[in-house]
């Protein structure tokens, strides 16, 4: 298992301080963040923090969708 610590420092204006996060993968895991955050030119720490905000965006899609079928009956 690796632990990553999300700790890049990055100035960032009127925006509130980042915190620390710890998380555990598996190796396999690691080396597909690891892989991917090559391909993209980022860090591994900037890779998981824009797929945390994807993910969260696609969720929300999903609640409004949801919501809007049900609404729609």
């Amino acid at each position: 298992m690796w632990t990553i610590l999300l700790t890049k420092p990055e100035k960032v204006i009127a925006m509130p301080r980042k915190c620390v996060v710890k998380v555990v993968l598996s190796k396999e895991q690691r080396e597909i963040l690891s892989e991917l955050a090559r391909r993209l030119g980022t860090s591994e720490s900037e890779t998981l923090r824009m797929a945390l905000m994807d993910y969260v965006k696609e969720l929300s899609l999903m609640k409004e969708s949801i919501h809007r079928g049900k609404n729609q009956i």
